[in-house]
């Protein structure tokens, strides 16, 4: 049975179907997921918007709740706020990101 891509674990699946040929991606961090609003926006609450397809109202990070592990940070994209929400609850999404690459280049 495949996983529901909209979950947490459903980043598997879209790494093992390799989406736009690569299977890198993964969660982002509160942080990441934060750096999305713009406080001068609602519904969604997203900076360049207009870029974006579809933009969901909720969204998991990978960063779990210090206080309850079957908790994780999340992003509500209709007014911006950033809270917690149980892992297990199936109205979130992901947005899932790829690592980021560096490439060193040698100075003179």
């Amino acid at each position: 049975m495949a996983e529901n891509p909209s979950s947490p674990v459903g980043i598997k699946q879209i790494n093992h179907e390799k989406k736009s040929g690569y299977n890198d991606w993964r969660l982002p961090n509160i942080r990441e997921l934060e750096s999305l609003i713009d406080i001068n926006a609602h519904s969604p609450a997203i900076a360049g918007k207009d870029q974006f397809k579809s933009i969901r109202s909720f969204y998991w990070s990978s960063t779990t709740s210090c206080y309850e592990p079957a908790y994780a940070w999340t992003l509500y994209t209709e007014d911006g706020n950033i809270g917690i929400g149980y892992k297990q609850h199936p109205e979130f999404h992901v947005w899932p990101v790829r690592r980021r690459q560096y490439i060193l280049i040698k100075g003179k």
